[in-house]
Order: structure tokens, then C-alpha cells, then sequence
């Protein structure tokens, strides 16, 4: 599963001592906070930790998504992240996952987790998570992450890495006591030297040490603009830095646009109408590719997308995702055509359907706005995500339907009712058993 290993490290990855032996200072912490908005190469430095700790430390893997704010995916997510490099780890968590329903299984689950790696870790182990910022807003699943925090065994170290603060209550006592170590946006930027090494060595571009200086001083040494800067140089070697920078550029958003931009105006017609057409794509593959372009080039595509070192992350399996402050960019251009947006999604949605991988296919097909066709793909979905005990996913496809279209199929609203039931909110459940 891609959530659960660390992005592949490309070709053009500069070495950052300094970064890498403050990350590998984790393993003397409880919990590593990395926190920087997005483009500071949060994942990749995490991910080149396999190559700079101990052969014989364990690096755990789990990159969040939106849908992981839903308590049961994300338990389910965790114990698999542990067992698939630790297969002499107990069968009790999952058994356990399976078993329990309602607002009270989580911490029972956290607890037999807890146990199990007391048993079966080596010593030490780190867990990455990564992309924090999608579960953050889930009091239940904040919750739970405390409570694994709090009683973790003193053999792993938790790295937790997301563009925003982290809040838990137990944070500042954490803190107090010295078992917190904080990565920041300023450790993660590129220094001047740095930034002069990294166009040296590994972009094969030699720049005056004052076109170093202008670069860190309108970069700020954040590692994407950088990347930008690059392809913008590498497009017509004749060009200025001072011409690819922007000038003008009023902040580093801004400059980021103006830099995306002018890559996207430059690239081969049919390459720029890749990125745009697919950027509706959470997770690429060629298959889901050509389903919503209707080819059969796109892994030859996406082949000359990572010869370019466009942006895309290569996740194992066959599976890629933009970068993802390049796929909002992306999102943006292609939001200028609504109407052949909202078919592609269409198009993506069928061909979800058609793999039986509903979470994508609803998300498609409420994106195209074809609430007829995601109340069909819920019924259908509907008994084995209750069955899994994931209320908050099953509560969320529903109240992303009209009411209108929530009043047509009462299987929805029968579904609805056992989500209020199984939270224990037998009055809600009454109410919409009876209008199921």
C-alpha cells in the first residue's frame, strides 16, 4: 500500500547534512514535530532518513489523507503501517478493530497496539507520519494519536510532520520535560551555500555568488521555488536569473505562481494538457489516466513527466501524486474550464466504479456535482464501510448530498440512522429510521 512507504527518492537529491543528523536526533526524543508549509521537502528529508540512521532501525511509514480523519481508517492504517515490516507483531489490534464498535473502540485498539509493539519492536524504531495537517481538524482521531503518544514504548520515536502547528493537551508537558525535538521551516530551507551547491552539483548550473544571494533573498531558501527556478533557467539557457525570478512577485505565493506558470507555458502543448487534464486525480496511474483522457499514452506520459522532474512523486506500485503545492496550482488552471472538469470527473468516477474502489468514486462524482450517481455508489458502498465501523467517512459522503436527493433513497437515510445508532445518538437514529 503506498500510504504506508516513504515517497522514492529521485536522482536529483542534493545531500543536506546538517538537516539529516538533526532528524536522526529523534531517536533521544519521544516525538519529532516537523512543521513547515508546504514545499519545504518535509517528506523527502523524512523519507532519506532509510539512508542516513542505522541499517538496524526501523523506519514506519503512514502518509495521511483527508479520508484518514475517519477514526477507523486511520487505526486500521497504523497497525498496518507496524505489520508490514513487523510480522511477528500480534494479531490482537486488528482482531480487536474488527471486533469493537462505537466512540469508545478506539482507545481499547490504541491500548492492544500499545502492548503489541511493547513485545515485538526492536530497539529503536521510528514512525513517520506524514501530512498531519489532513486529520488535524478530527477531534477523535487527534485523540487517538495522544493517547499512542502517551503511552508509547520507550523504544520508538514518533516523527509527526504536517504544514501546520500541531495541537495536543499534552504537548507543553511534553515539552517541559525534554521529549520533544521541533524541525522548522527554517532548518528545512536551503542556506545560501547550499542553494549554491544544489545548482552546482546537482542541477549542473554555476551562479555568481550574487545570484545566489538574490535567489536566498527572494526565495527564502524554499526548496520548491527553487526546483522552479530551475526548470525556468534549464527552458532557455540564454535566460537571466533575474528574468525567471518575477520581479514584482509580493510574496512567496505569489512568486510560486508566477514561477509554475511560466513552467506550464513552456512545456510541449500535449505534457501541459497532461497535468492540467489529470490534476483531478489524487493518485495517478496510468490506467486512471487514459480512463479519464481517453488514451493509452498516459504512462509514457507520466515516464516524461519523472525524466523532467516535474513535480511528481513516485509512490511504488505504479502509482505516482503531484507535488502538492504544484496539483493546487494545477487544480486552479483547471478550474477555468468547469465544464470539462466536472466530465472528467465523471469519467474518473465510472472508472473508480467500475474497479470497485468506491472512496474514489464517490469523490469523483460528488466533484461532478452527479449526486444521482454518488447516492447510487454509497447504497453500494454503504453496508461494508458500516460493517468496518467507519461512521465519520459514511457521515461525510452523505451530508455532501442535497437534501433532495438524500430524500429520494431511503436505503441513505436508513444508513444514516445506524451511524446515529452506533454512536449512541438513539433519538437522531429513531428520527431517520422512521423517515427511511
Amino acid at each position: 500500500m503506498t500510504k504506508l512507504a516513504p515517497p522514492r527518492l529521485h536522482g536529483r537529491l542534493l545531500a543536506r547534512p546538517a538537516l539529516a543528523a538533526k532528524l536522526r536526533e529523534g531517536l533521544n526524543y519521544r516525538l519529532t514535530l516537523v512543521q513547515a508549509g508546504t514545499g519545504y521537502g518535509k517528506s523527502t528529508a523524512l523519507a532519506a532518513l532509510q539512508t542516513t540512521v542505522r541499517h538496524d532501525v526501523p523506519l514506519f511509514w503512514y502518509s495521511l489523507d483527508d479520508a484518514d480523519a475517519d477514526p477507523q481508517r486511520f487505526l486500521s492504517h497504523l497497525i498496518a503501517a507496524f505489520r508490514l515490516h513487523l510480522p511477528a507483531l500480534s494479531d490482537a489490534p486488528a482482531a480487536l478493530l474488527n471486533e469493537l464498535t462505537g466512540e469508545g473502540a478506539g482507545p481499547q485498539v490504541i491500548e492492544a497496539l500499545v502492548n503489541a509493539l511493547n513485545a515485538a519492536l526492536p530497539e529503536p524504531s521510528i514512525l513517520v507520519i506524514d501530512d498531519y495537517q489532513f486529520v488535524a481538524g478530527s477531534i477523535e482521531v487527534r485523540s487517538l494519536i495522544e493517547r499512542f503518544l502517551t503511552y508509547l514504548p520507550p523504544q520508538l520515536h514518533v516523527i509527526i510532520a504536517g504544514r501546520h502547528p500541531v495541537q495536543l493537551a499534552s504537548l507543553t508537558k511534553w515539552r517541559v520535560k525534554g521529549e520533544v525535538l521541533e524541525v522548522q521551516r527554517a532548518d528545512l530551507a536551503f542556506a545560501p551555500a547550499e542553494i549554491e551547491t544544489l545548482f552546482r552539483e546537482t542541477y549542473g548550473l554555476s551562479l555568481s555568488p550574487d545570484e545566489v544571494n538574490a535567489l536566498a533573498h527572494q526565495t527564502e531558501g524554499w526548496p520548491i521555488a527553487l526546483q522552479l527556478v530551475w526548470q525556468g533557467l534549464r527552458a532557455l539557457q540564454s535566460r537571466r536569473l533575474a528574468d525567471v525570478l518575477g520581479r514584482g512577485a509580493s510574496s512567496l505565493g505569489a512568486l510560486f505562481d508566477y514561477l509554475a506558470g511560466d513552467v506550464l507555458d513552456r512545456l510541449p502543448p500535449d505534457l501541459a494538457d497532461f497535468l492540467i487534464r489529470t490534476s483531478i486525480l489524487r493518485e495517478l496511474t496510468p490506467a486512471a489516466c487514459d480512463a479519464i483522457r481517453q488514451t493509452t499514452d498516459s504512462a509514457d506520459q507520466l515516464q516524461r513527466l519523472i525524466e523532467l522532474d516535474l513535480f511528481v512523486v513516485t509512490l511504488g506500485d505504479g502509482a505516482y501524486r503531484y507535488h502538492h503545492l504544484f496539483h493546487d496550482f494545477l487544480r486552479e488552471v483547471a478550474a477555468a474550464d468547469p465544464l470539462g472538469l466536472a466530465e472528467r470527473h465523471r469519467r474518473a468516477a465510472a472508472y473508480f466504479q467500475n474497479q470497485l474502489h468506491f472512496d474514489e468514486a464517490i469523490y469523483h462524482w460528488i466533484n461532478a456535482a452527479a449526486f444521482e450517481d454518488a447516492a447510487g455508489a454509497i447504497e453500494l458502498a454503504g453496508e461494508a464501510a458500516l460493517r468496518a465501523g467507519r461512521l465519520d467517512t459514511m457521515a461525510t459522503w452523505i451530508d455532501a448530498l442535497p437534501p433532495a436527493t438524500l430524500a429520494a433513497h431511503p436505503l441513505l437515510q436508513a444508513y444514516l440512522a445506524d451511524v446515529y445508532r452506533l454512536r449512541s445518538r438513539f433519538d437522531d437514529a429513531l428520527a431517520w429510521y422512521a423517515q427511511a
